[in-house]
């Protein structure tokens, strides 16, 4: 349990420190830590979250282990490149059908 609750820690100190630094440094196409999430759990499950967990609870609270550590890497993908950022932002934009190359 006291892993679970680290590797949440961890996801979020990306979303709401890390990234949010970066991505205004570098010129993200996105800033917010909820845009960063929602990229981050979309690209997890290959579709809107939303479709795959429930949405009484936050995402982060019903994800596994397994899904907490790749959650985490894809995190840290996106903190790393910003053409990344962009991809993974076009994908979940395109599986909420909000993409912007259409």
């Amino acid at each position: 349990m006291a892993e679970l609750e680290a590797l949440k820690d961890q996801l979020r100190h990306q979303a709401n420190h890390t990234f949010p630094a970066v991505a205004r440094r570098e010129g993200y196409p996105i800033v917010m830590n909820h845009c960063f999430l929602r990229v981050v759990y979309d690209n997890l499950f290959g579709q809107k979250w939303q479709e795959v967990l429930g949405t009484k609870k936050p995402a982060i609270h019903q994800l596994d282990e397994t899904q907490l550590r790749r959650a985490i890497a894809l995190g840290n993908e996106v903190i790393a490149d910003r053409e990344t950022c962009e991809i993974m932002n076009e994908r979940s934009l395109a599986w909420r059908g909000k993409s912007r190359s259409t």
